[in-house]
């Protein structure tokens, strides 16, 4: 089953930005090496993978009808 195939409700504006971290890069000989900043894709206060894994569980929460989530996790 692909991840195409599960409803998701957007929480964030779209794919999170990638950085060149070039002073790292030069710094360990050459290997390319980029920053995925998932912590500036929502505008506001929140952010991150956590919320990418947020935006399936509210779709299946609010196709179950729910008016309550929890999330809990580290």
């Amino acid at each position: 089953m692909s991840l195409a195939s599960y409803d998701r409700y957007p929480l964030l504006f779209g794919p999170s930005p990638v950085h060149p971290l070039e002073r790292l890069t030069a710094h360990l000989g050459g290997a390319s090496l980029w920053a995925k900043r998932e912590d500036c894709n929502s505008g506001v206060a929140y952010g991150g993978n956590k919320t990418r894994k947020l935006e399936y569980l509210v779709a299946d929460a609010l196709a179950q009808g729910c008016d309550t989530l929890v999330s809990i996790g580290g």
